[in-house]
């Protein structure tokens, strides 16, 4: 009779994998050598922390529709850790920290929920040499907390901690391998992302949403760069911002492979101009428009009506 313990390690890690988060850490607590095959298998993640069960479930929902994780867990910080939107942002990361800490080498897909990004966190990330999926979402428009408000999610700031994720290219294990890189609500710069980009030459899906620092120069540098000419997916969208207009539609024809492209949310293109292009020259198939009248109305959801 064949067991567990005497099937190959490789395929006892692929069979276990498909285990649901819960269970396979119960399966990591049951011996040693468990516990290291647990550990090894943890290769695909979503990973939130919330100060508040609602604020998971809510955020959880909204990102559903765009993306399937075998592991998802949602983390609720204590009622102590989450008075002040600093103390949130502080634990957010020294949790996301120590996870991805603990699964640096086995980590393949990652999301991580979490209201913004710290330098130290970004260090950790930089550091996920096997990752080849990377979103960051920080972009949470129907969260409430007493001590936020709701101009936050409409504003983005510059940091540093961006720097770290390019940082280390060439010094041994590092970020490198990316295949897909998702950011929401970023105030990363057109000169980040490039570093970033440059970084990982295997990158073929780009998605970004509510970055409201980048301008047409990252357009154009995709357009005469390697990693433009090995594009799959473009997604810049939710962006208001005045740098992103007509200029940046000449740059698009310049990306031989694109498949799925989309300007939903960005004020300052026209959607026919953009069908005509498209239809035109570009021929896209899956093209998502500006304002297009196929999207569904944003929905308006209310969790505290005192809220102010």
């Amino acid at each position: 009779m064949t067991t567990l313990t005497s099937l190959p390690p490789e395929l006892t890690r692929e069979i276990i994998n498909y285990l649901p988060i819960q269970s396979l850490l119960s399966f990591g607590l049951t011996s040693k050598n468990n516990h290291a095959i647990q550990a090894a298998s943890l290769s695909t993640l979503q990973l939130g922390v919330f100060h508040s069960r609602l604020s998971g479930m809510i955020s959880f929902i909204e990102s559903s529709s765009k993306r399937s994780s075998t592991h998802s867990v949602p983390v609720v910080l204590a009622r102590s850790e989450s008075r002040t939107k600093e103390q949130v942002i502080r634990h957010q990361n020294d949790t996301v920290r120590e996870v991805v800490d603990r699964y640096q080498q086995t980590l393949r897909d990652l999301e991580i929920v979490v209201w913004d990004l710290t330098e130290a966190t970004s260090i950790s990330l930089a550091q996920l040499y096997n990752l080849r999926r990377l979103s960051l979402r920080f972009d949470h428009p129907f969260t409430r907390h007493r001590n936020l408000d709701k101009s936050f999610w409409d504003t983005v700031l510059r940091t540093t901690a961006w720097n770290n994720l390019a940082s280390l290219r060439g010094k041994g294990k590092s970020l490198g391998r990316l295949e897909s890189l998702t950011l929401e609500r970023s105030g990363i710069t057109d000169y980040q992302l490039r570093q970033i980009l440059e970084g990982n030459p295997r990158l073929t899906e780009l998605r970004l949403q509510k970055c409201l620092s980048l301008t047409q120069e990252t357009l154009e540098y995709l357009a005469n760069s390697g990693v433009g000419k090995r594009l799959e997916v473009l997604h810049l969208t939710k962006t208001g911002s005045d740098a992103i207009d007509e200029r940046v539609l000449k740059h698009i024809a310049n990306l031989p492979n694109l498949k799925s492209l989309s300007f939903h949310g960005c004020s300052n293109l026209d959607s026919d101009l953009v069908r005509r292009m498209n239809s035109e020259k570009w021929h896209i198939q899956d093209l998502t428009l500006p304002h297009s009248s196929d999207s569904p109305a944003a929905a308006t959801i209310e969790v505290d009506p005192e809220y102010k």
